[in-house]
């Protein structure tokens, strides 16, 4: 959500990641809080996955849903009872999911910008800029693999995020703009998804 005037954010865009993929995405507030949708694809243009995400007007996780090759993955947060639950579905079956959850937890898909604006914005309140820390998190891979994890996040610049698994792997950075939108895509473009504007008065 905008400072200032009380509006809506409606902004689309695309952008190229490490390695070659293409990230292209839509993100929309609303009363309810803020729909990310993306999808992220090969340079031969295959899919590697599509991400739902809805978060509420508090910032925090609401809902998760991405699609790849490999199957269908769904996943709620429940602070109240500690959990992060839901499925997995795939050609052979359906997983279900149980993992510890609480407001201090992060969501991390593997290479996803988006996942990491929305665990950047949560984590701001409690890690100031220059500083970092362990967080509690669950990991999403490229293949719908759900895991337990620790991230280490650091706040390397006023809108500036590096996030690594403590595990081990490729280093996760992303800058947000005035938006909350991720600004470090190589050869960027966005648009807004309202003629005319990027923000739409709210209704």
């Amino acid at each position: 959500m905008a400072t200032g005037e009380q509006t809506y954010v409606r902004r689309t865009g695309t952008g190229s990641l490490p390695g070659g993929r293409r990230l292209t995405w839509t993100c929309a507030d609303g009363s309810r809080g803020r729909r990310w949708r993306s999808i992220t694809t090969y340079p031969d243009g295959r899919l590697v996955n599509a991400l739902l995400l809805e978060t509420g007007p508090d910032g925090r996780l609401a809902r998760v849903e991405i699609s790849a090759p490999t199957g269908l993955l769904t996943l709620h947060p429940d602070v109240s009872d500690g959990t992060l639950h839901g499925n997995i579905v795939r050609a052979d079956g359906v997983e279900h999911v149980t993992l510890p959850w609480s407001a201090r937890h992060i969501l991390v898909l593997e290479g996803s910008p988006v996942t990491a604006v929305v665990a950047a914005s949560a984590l701001a309140p409690r890690i100031a800029a220059g500083e970092g820390a362990g967080v509690p998190a669950v990991a999403v891979t490229d293949l719908l693999g759900v895991r337990v994890a620790t991230w280490h996040a650091a706040h390397t610049g006023e809108r500036r995020w590096r996030l690594l698994d403590a595990a081990g792997g490729p280093v996760l950075t992303v800058e947000l703009d005035d938006d909350g939108i991720p600004s470090n895509l190589d050869d960027a473009r966005t648009w807004p998804m309202e003629q005319g504007t990027a923000r739409a008065p709210v209704r």
